[in-house]
């Protein structure tokens, strides 16, 4: 069950009969993907992308474009990033897709939403056709994807030649001062024999450059971040309070309404999904030392 022998530095999320307690909304779609779609995960997705931002140093991109004229968000959200591209790229027609309506507000005049699954209206939005792309972005798909290499290879054929993708995900795997700690959590182990089955890659984040270079693309390059559970390492690095308070107060939460939907058809009874789901809010909760590491990786369709 993880480091049950040890005192978090906080437990924001342990309590799981607290007011955070809720039923969540979902999208509407056959598409294999596990998190909320609602007001309270809309709130967190643009909190999430404010401390992400802050502790890559306000640095929006690693691509090094050069006057795009099309660029692609995939999985956007609530339309955050794409409307910082639309906003550093003017000239430029940012088309951001995702599987749920973005909520609407101000957006730059660049900016269109598409509703749908990107792994359909590739093959069959004009707007999105092969080769028309000078750069496309995707970030924390980890759970929305079930064919990692597929996806990486169809976004290849979305760009033109020259163009750059970049990729910005996690790896599920926990370090406590430095060192592998999430092996043994049994939830962990559960959600692990699940992405197998229904093919998630819950290590994708570190796994990204070894599909980028399956699909032909060049200049393959991955920056790491360390993402702390808490803001103990804020000490250090003062750029990443934000992000780890977010992780350390959400993330928990967020993924004991997920265990059930991803462990689904897998024979637990739900008995046995509840204890996991709990387990996994005491494992998130932010501890000094505990760590994950979030990449950005980049490359280029020769």
């Amino acid at each position: 069950m993880g480091n049950a022998d040890e005192e978090p530095m906080a437990k924001p999320n342990s309590n799981v009969d607290d007011e955070r307690i809720r039923d969540p909304t979902y999208h509407t779609t056959d598409a294999n993907y596990t998190l909320p779609n609602d007001d309270t995960e809309h709130a967190r997705l643009e909190d999430q992308a404010i401390g992400l931002a802050e502790m890559m140093h306000n640095k929006l991109i690693h691509a090094p474009l050069q006057s795009p004229q099309s660029l692609v968000d995939v999985g956007c959200g609530t339309g955050i990033v794409t409307r910082q591209l639309g906003a550093a790229y003017p000239d430029a027609k940012v088309y951001g897709v995702d599987l749920s309506p973005v909520p609407s507000g101000p957006k730059p005049p660049n900016v269109d939403y598409i509703l749908g699954d990107i792994g359909q209206l590739l093959h069959n939005d004009p707007r999105l056709a092969h080769g028309s792309a000078d750069f496309v972005f995707s970030r924390l798909l980890l759970l929305g994807i079930t064919d990692w290499a597929g996806y990486v290879r169809d976004v290849a054929a979305l760009l033109r030649p020259g163009g750059w993708v970049e990729m910005q995900d996690l790896a599920l795997e926990w370090f406590l001062h430095g060192s592998y700690c999430s092996g043994g959590w049994e939830w962990m182990q559960a959600l692990f024999a699940a992405g197998e089955q229904k093919g998630w890659d819950l290590r994708c984040g570190r796994n990204i450059k070894g599909y980028m270079e399956q699909a032909g693309l060049v200049d393959v390059s991955v920056k790491e971040y360390r993402l702390p559970m808490g803001d103990w390492l804020a000490r250090e690095r003062p750029e990443t309070r934000r992000i780890g308070q977010h992780a350390a107060r959400e993330y928990g939460m967020l993924y004991y309404h997920a265990i059930p939907k991803m462990l689904e058809g897998m024979g637990y009874t739900e008995e046995k999904i509840e204890e996991l789901s709990t387990m996994c809010t005491k494992d998130w909760a932010g501890q000094e030392g505990k760590e994950m590491t979030f990449y950005a990786t980049v490359g280029r369709k020769p």
